[in-house]
């Protein structure tokens, strides 16, 4: 497959990567020579751009069994492309890796199927948004690179994290909790927080002080014990309202400084309220990561498996 040049396209680098993951993209295709170049010639173009691909061939633990390393892979990626060619579903090889693939958790996993040539469907991808490679590179590349990206947006040179959580030990629970589904594949927001981030023999001030210069938003987790026991020691002249975010996890006292902030009010055990903080750190509406892409326009290349035929379950390209 020969891509167009980098020019032709104007595309942000790489997201960064939340604490957990290693890599945005984790390839699962037939290691047949056509299936093998297509997949090379795509992680040049995104390795080239700052993307970090994984590559059963290259990256594989020699000292771990197959199960082992793909489940690993999976574990550390964001987005698991699947390049689907009959060569791919027929072979033994792939076989086992859609076996292990099926067996996860989908919900919280991001398939990218990409379809190079008419095949049968694996029916765990049926549901998925694929993208039709067979036809001209220019109709799909893009599609494909915003299906990669996600819907995150990119951090500036100098910042490391989307937010930072401010918070007493008390409410570390929650914050963990929050921060995963944050920082899910089908969300991509990289958070910093205490417990997890700050390193071992720096002082908690000298810590705060750094996530405070390293990050877009500052999450102010209000309750009681945070209004008296951190606020004004480490927070109240250090960050501006505008990239404060209060999220209120209890009845309490708001410092006067962040009276003109728009809070959030967490106060219930649903988490109805998490796009409207994915909103408010991001400064965009909230979409999902994967976004529907109309099959009337024939400027897009994506649909969805689910709508092909269930008697057949095969994709026939025109």
């Amino acid at each position: 497959m020969s891509l167009l040049k980098d020019s032709y396209f104007n595309v942000n680098e790489a997201p960064s990567l939340p604490e957990d993951k290693e890599y945005h993209v984790f390839f699962s295709y037939e290691y047949a020579n056509r299936d093998r170049n297509w997949v090379k010639a795509v992680v040049r173009e995104l390795e080239n751009k700052g993307f970090k691909c994984c590559v059963y061939e290259k990256d594989k633990n020699q000292s771990q069994s197959f199960s082992s390393n793909i489940q690993h892979f999976i574990d550390k990626s964001m987005r698991i492309v699947i390049v689907l060619s009959n060569t791919y579903i027929n072979g033994d090889w792939a076989k086992m890796e859609l076996e292990i693939l099926s067996r996860g958790n989908v919900n919280d996993l991001v398939f990218i199927p990409v379809l190079i040539e008419p095949c049968n469907i694996p029916p765990f991808l049926k549901d998925c948004m694929f993208i039709n490679a067979t036809c001209k590179q220019v109709k799909w590349w893009d599609q494909f690179l915003e299906l990669i990206r996600g819907a995150c947006p990119q951090l500036p040179p100098k910042k490391k994290y989307h937010a930072f959580f401010a918070h007493t030990s008390r409410n570390k629970p929650w914050v963990a909790d929050v921060v995963k589904m944050l920082e899910s594949p089908k969300v991509g927001i990289v958070c910093c927080y205490p417990a997890r981030n700050f390193k071992k023999g720096q002082s908690k001030r000298e810590s705060i002080e750094h996530a405070l210069r390293r990050s877009e938003k500052v999450v102010v987790v209000i309750s009681d014990d945070f209004v008296n026991q951190e606020w004004r020691l480490y927070y109240e002249n250090k960050v501006r309202s505008k990239d404060i975010i209060p999220v209120i996890v209890e009845d309490s006292y708001i410092p006067p400084a962040l009276d003109e902030c728009e809070a959030i009010d967490a106060r219930s055990d649903e988490f109805h309220w998490l796009p409207n903080l994915f909103s408010a750190i991001t400064d965009s509406v909230y979409v999902p990561s994967v976004t529907s892409l109309s099959r009337d326009d024939p400027d897009y290349a994506s649909t969805s498996l689910s709508d092909i035929s269930e008697k057949s379950q095969t994709i026939s390209v025109v």
